[in-house]
């Protein structure tokens, strides 16, 4: 190897596609077995099937510093200038600074999107003029916005909720005249009101147009067959209580009824411009009704869902519902009762401000303390990688085209869920051998950088090398640049062996010019493919 410049990288990559050759390499390192209790699941796409369990092992890797769980778990993945931030200014005020997002300035990053995305910031009215001709653009440019504020914003923690409150508040982009109403939606509702109140985000998605015309309660009318009910269903099941929240078939009928009228205007009507809110009392049930055995008194008109929405919002369900979902999203995926139990006080004392809440979370010793405990979600898997790998990385000039393919292959892209409940945030769903073997795949073919025509980020490897030169060096600085966090010396081990049987040298020996650069990208490979990068 020592007078060859280059080696046989097709070969190893052809053998790390293969499922068997994966599972028997690194099956036993590198935390993969620490997946075996889920395995296997359904995964996060449909070549995620027919899974293979890895052999049941105890998950045994170095703890992460705080700082870097704390940043892990409130971003879409460390970014080396951000995780400086945390250490230089303390956990808390870090935390205080993404709370104040108002003050973090993107505008440049949203004049960018402006540009690039020009759609994704148009009305229902304008978008409706080249429907449905546009869907297509619609969808891209809603998907591709999305996931480039993921990946460049500096307003992290928002972005986060962001996503959150979008599956919690979960409409499907491509649902009939959807294209034209949920880019309003997603900017008037579910980022307007990311980090404020929720009683005024469940208000503001109760009156809109995506959200009606989504769950049908634009033709819910009184009249002899009853109201629409769809709604008003999954309000309580989705948006608010929870399934089991205390709430009877019979709510469900009555919530149904003080929703009648509430719908939105269409083209051609002089009222307003397509896509408004309008309250139509003629279409009303005005008789009286009991919800949750609050009474609502005739004659009510509009009033009446308002108030719903109120009885919904102030009921002790809502709280411990939200607060679980909360804790499942930072914490883990059985959160303990007593981390639930003081977010869903702060919530309620509060009055539903989502930062109060928030800070009552991080607060808890569970958000620092059960580190590693999440799985991470493909939308964060594919930022985590341009964050950890390429953080300075220029827009790719397909606007986007290659992550939105490389997003599908990891299966959660933007928007698509298409029942009301969201994407799934646990790890039973997304960990397969399967969905892993995808990721393994994706970080090989698209993100090692060394092979021509196929890398979604230009990782700039030389500098991360840092003049490395030998095997033993390259793993060493490759695992500090990347993970961020510290790799087993079992681990270390198993990487190094590896790459010493493929390249041929020792771990200590001068490595030829080219190789050092070759040899760290399929390390960053490696350990972006590992646990150590799925968890949180």
């Amino acid at each position: 190897m020592a007078n060859d410049q280059s080696f046989d990288l097709d070969g190893i990559l052809g053998r790390l596609q293969n499922r068997r050759e994966f599972l028997q390499l690194f099956g036993k390192g590198l935390g993969y077995s620490a997946l075996a209790t889920v395995l296997p699941a359904c995964g996060g796409s449909s070549s995620g099937s027919s899974d293979e369990p890895l052999p049941p092992q105890t998950i045994v890797i170095p703890k992460a510093s705080p700082e870097y769980t704390a940043l892990k778990r409130t971003s879409f993945g460390p970014h080396r200038d951000e995780l400086a931030s945390i250490k230089n200014l303390g956990i808390t005020p870090y935390l205080e600074q993404q709370l104040d997002h108002l003050n973090i300035d993107v505008s440049a990053l949203e004049a960018e999107i402006a540009t690039q995305f020009p759609l994704t910031l148009q009305t229902p009215a304008q978008l409706i003029l080249n429907f449905p001709d546009n869907i297509f653009d619609v969808a891209t440019q809603m998907i591709a916005a999305t996931q480039y504020r993921q990946m460049f914003s500096q307003r992290q923690l928002f972005e986060i909720m962001v996503e959150f409150w979008s599956d919690h508040f979960n409409i499907h982009l491509v649902n009939g005249l959807g294209p034209t109403l949920k880019p309003d939606d997603d900017q008037q509702v579910i980022r307007e009101h990311a980090l404020g109140n929720f009683r005024d985000l469940l208000h503001a998605s109760a009156k809109s147009s995506a959200m009606l015309f989504y769950l049908d309660n634009f033709i819910n009318q009184a009249g002899p067959d009853g109201a629409n009910e769809n709604y008003a269903r999954e309000l309580m099941e989705l948006h608010t209580l929870g399934v089991d929240g205390g709430y009877t078939e019979f709510d469900v009928k009555e919530v149904a009824r003080c929703f009648t009228g509430w719908t939105l205007r269409f083209p051609g009507d002089p009222g307003g411009n397509y896509g408004e809110f309008v309250y139509v009392d003629a279409i009303h049930d005005n008789q009286a009704k009991l919800v949750l055995g609050n009474p609502i008194a005739m004659g009510g008109g509009q009033a009446d869902g308002q108030q719903v929405l109120d009885i919904l919002f102030s009921h002790p369900s809502t709280a411990n519902f939200i607060a679980t979902k909360l804790c499942r999203r930072f914490i883990s995926d059985t959160p303990s009762q007593a981390a639930v139990d003081a977010v869903a006080a702060a919530f309620t004392n509060s009055n539903g401000e989502i930062k109060d809440t928030l800070r009552a979370l991080f607060a808890t010793a569970d958000f620092l303390g059960d580190a590693d405990q999440k799985f991470t979600r493909p939308s964060e898997y594919l930022a985590t990688l341009v964050r950890s790998l390429a953080p300075d990385t220029g827009y790719p000039p397909d606007k986007g085209t290659t992550w939105f393919y490389a997003q599908n292959t990891l299966g959660q892209i933007p928007f698509y869920w298409p029942t009301p409940d969201g994407y799934p945030d646990q790890q039973s769903y997304w960990a397969s051998t399967g969905g892993l073997l995808n990721r393994w795949r994706l970080s090989f073919l698209s993100f090692a950088g060394i092979i021509p025509g196929v890398d979604v980020i230009d990782v700039d490897y030389t500098t991360m090398l840092n003049g490395a030169n030998t095997l033993e060096t390259v793993v060493d600085t490759i695992s500090d640049a990347v993970l961020m966090r510290p790799l087993s010396s079992d681990d270390r081990s198993t990487i190094v062996e590896w790459l010493k049987g493929e390249l041929g040298v020792t771990e200590q020996e001068l490595l030829p010019a080219t190789v050092p650069e070759q040899a760290s990208a399929l390390v960053a490979a490696v350990l972006v493919s590992s646990v150590y990068f799925h968890l949180r």
